[in-house]
């Protein structure tokens, strides 16, 4: 019985890592998510002994947008080394560049997100609280000092240990911003959750923001986890903005013509006038200092929140906090993400992420790039196989041909049991 069940993990492994790398250096030990992109495995790392999640995206390719958003992902991770943001440990080699259709990122494990935090926790406590938020913030202070914008920040999409600690995730829909770059971002209705997309956007395909965008998100994510669910889910942009102003009162018109959507728009203007909601009544397990800085993060005008640095020197964070001691991030290069900024082909991004992965292999990218060319001297079972075949056949049959070791590696996440 026990070498059944065996040979089932062996082959599950091996099926699961196709031809990729090195099946050997990693024990799969349960699948911890599927999606349309694929499969998620927690494993063990025999080389280290640390515990890992690899994420297996197939046929990326498939679709140039998919590939574009993967890139983009993969390319903010290795540039955003944070300890509040989650870390790419390593990519797995394909086989050859003409056969990479699959992709399997290595990320460090985490044990939950923090949408499960919330939904298996009713006693969390005010230190609990507090320092969720300042973990994001000061995640998030580094993000917007790299001039990028996270565009998605949700329960979700942070990562949670039971230790407390928290990792930001998913930069699929994450843009860099340039100074001479255009004002007006494409912004699609359907992309971001509507439950935490701030208001200036509600209803909005192409819209400027700022970063006051990821504030709003922020300020969403710290209601949910004092009140225990989302704090405004919208049913439709009309409804979201009733929730919204259910709680913060009518806008001004001021900040009602930042609103960028001609309908969402005029639904404010022609709104009766509501008056704010008490914070202390809708969150009544919170600290004042704590909903002081939430009216803050909440404000419905985006030139009214703080930024994630002045959040973080709020009375709320004293003792916690240094801001000074909080890390910033140097601005992302133009020429890191030069692709968004032209037509870009199917060929153009599978050499793009080719090369990133290449990252992760830095002795392959020093020839790489030196010959403008693949060079493989990391192979498959199967390509080592060939490749021998084909030496020996070069070679009149001539044994004593070595075989070619090669290293991999693969991406993450989970469910919780919380501390």
């Amino acid at each position: 019985m026990q070498n059944n069940d065996w040979r089932k993990k062996k082959a599950q492994e091996m099926n699961f890592f196709a031809e990729y790398g090195d099946v050997n250096r990693y024990e799969i030990l349960e699948v911890i998510g599927k999606g349309s992109y694929g499969l998620v495995c927690s494993a063990k790392d025999k080389q280290t002994g640390e515990k890992v999640a690899i994420k297996k995206i197939h046929n990326i390719f498939e679709h140039t947008s998919d590939a574009a958003r993967i890139l983009r992902e993969i390319k903010l991770l290795r540039l955003l080394r944070h300890p509040d943001i989650v870390e790419i440990k390593h990519i797995m080699l394909p086989p050859s560049k003409k056969d990479f259709k699959d992709i399997y990122v290595v990320f460090e494990l985490m044990e939950s997100d923090l949408h499960q935090v919330i939904k298996a926790n009713d006693d969390l406590t005010r230190e609990h609280y507090q320092f969720f938020l300042y973990q994001m913030l000061r995640a998030l202070k580094y993000i917007h000092t790299a001039n990028v914008y996270h565009r998605d920040l949700k329960p979700k999409n942070v990562l949670a240990n039971a230790n407390c600690k928290l990792k930001i995730c998913d930069f699929g829909l994450a843009r860099v911003a340039f100074s001479d770059a255009p004002t007006t971002v494409f912004w699609t209705d359907y992309v971001a959750t509507r439950w935490y997309r701030a208001p200036e956007l509600c209803g909005s395909f192409y819209s400027k923001y700022t970063p006051a965008i990821d504030i709003w998100s922020i300020g969403c994510i710290f209601a949910e986890v004092l009140i225990g669910k989302p704090l405004f889910p919208g049913k439709n942009v009309v409804h979201q903005l009733d929730l919204i102003t259910d709680l913060l009162g009518t806008p001004p018109l001021e900040a009602i013509s930042k609103v960028r959507n001609d309908k969402a728009r005029k639904y404010l203007t022609c709104m009766r006038k509501k008056q704010p909601a008490s914070f202390s009544q809708k969150f009544p397990k919170a600290d004042p200092l704590a909903l002081q800085l939430l009216r803050r993060l909440l404000a419905f005008d985006p030139k009214d929140r703080p930024s994630a640095e002045e959040a973080l020197a709020d009375p709320y964070f004293n003792g916690l906090a240094k801001v000074e001691r909080e890390p910033s991030c140097q601005p992302i290069p133009k020429v890191e993400f030069e692709f968004e900024r032209r037509r870009v082909t199917k060929e153009d991004i599978k050499e793009l992420i080719f090369q990133e992965v290449l990252e992760y292999h830095p002795q392959l990218l020093k020839e790489y790039c030196g010959t403008q060319r693949p060079i493989f001297l990391h192979l498959s079972a199967i390509d080592q196989f060939r490749e021998q075949i084909t030496q020996l056949e070069e070679n009149g049959n001539k044994s004593g041909v070595a075989p070619i070791q090669r290293k991999h590696a693969s991406l993450p996440r989970q469910a919780f049991n919380y501390c």
